[in-house]
């Protein structure tokens, strides 16, 4: 009984994140009726941070070597693709930036083999290059590649690329400093590089209360501070592994609250692109070398 009550304690983890998260790609979508995406940016990571900062944890002190690799991870884990999707929404839709962020775990893959050392075996070759085919089959349907690819599914692509390459800076900081120490620091950074991109590229206005400060604060508060914690508790509570599969159901629940709540439609192709996608990443996180 105990261990039922474990594993339903982290499907719900499971369910609550990737929930949160594929919401981010709608509220991104409501936000933007008033907010530009450098506001959306800053305001999301601004709100994370206070809410995470109030939490009570002990005081991690970041070696100098280290702060330089969590500045990194805050700007291409948050500041850069929290923008970059913002971006993308102004032309495609809330569905579509989520099937695209579906993506991200063949980059995490792929950036660890290329640039972090990671040997893998003949298998899991395959296993990214039908995670690539995936890529092929979301972004041009089952046609011939067309150059003439449009910009918000470019800057989608490219936010992905960035969680993909942040991500194996990510993993060695959690190791040593804990999830809330490193999220802590990473988003008193993100914070400071998006003011200063938000300064220089748009205009200050506050949020309104009747306009987008609810999808903000559910951004911030839910996507920035709740996600981050639920999902770095699972992995601490079951494994990286099974707390993978978290990121696997985002693109469902960016489809299903698109369609549910902004009627938006999502062809069969895109479908079938992603699923190639997240069972390639499964694969290749499941086999051993």
């Amino acid at each position: 009984l105990c261990l039922s009550i474990m594993l339903l304690k982290n499907y719900f983890q499971m369910l609550l994140t990737s929930s949160l998260w594929g919401s981010s790609f709608l509220l991104m979508k409501l936000a933007l009726e008033e907010l530009d995406p450098f506001q959306i940016s800053f305001y999301r990571i601004f709100i994370g941070m206070v809410f995470i900062n109030l939490i009570r944890i002990k005081k991690v002190k970041i070696s100098f070597s280290d702060h330089f690799y969590t500045a990194l991870v805050g700007f291409l884990w948050m500041s850069l693709p929290f923008y970059l999707f913002a971006e993308s929404e102004q032309t495609i839709t809330s569905s579509l930036a989520g099937l695209v962020n579906g993506s991200t775990p063949i980059f995490i893959s792929l950036f660890g083999v290329l640039f972090f050392s990671q040997k893998i075996s003949n298998i899991k070759k395959v296993y990214l290059f039908t995670g690539f085919v995936g890529i092929y089959i979301l972004t041009f349907g089952f046609q011939t590649a067309n150059l003439e690819l449009s910009r918000g599914f470019a800057l989608a692509l490219l936010a992905s690329v960035s969680y993909g390459f942040a991500a194996n800076f990510v993993q060695p900081l959690i190791r040593t400093y804990g999830a809330l120490g490193t999220l802590r620091i990473a988003l008193r950074y993100a914070t400071f590089f998006s003011f200063i991109l938000f300064s220089i590229n748009s205009e200050f206005f506050l949020p309104t209360i009747n306009g987008s400060m609810p999808p903000m604060l559910l951004l911030g508060i839910g996507g920035s501070g709740v996600a981050f914690l639920s999902f770095y508790k699972l992995i601490d509570d079951v494994g990286a592994i099974f707390g993978s599969i978290t990121v696997y159901i985002i693109p469902i629940f960016s489809v299903l609250f698109g369609y549910i709540f902004l009627q938006e439609m999502t062809s069969l192709s895109q479908i079938s692109g992603v699923s190639v996608i997240i069972l390639s990443a499964y694969l290749f996180t499941k086999t051993t070398d």
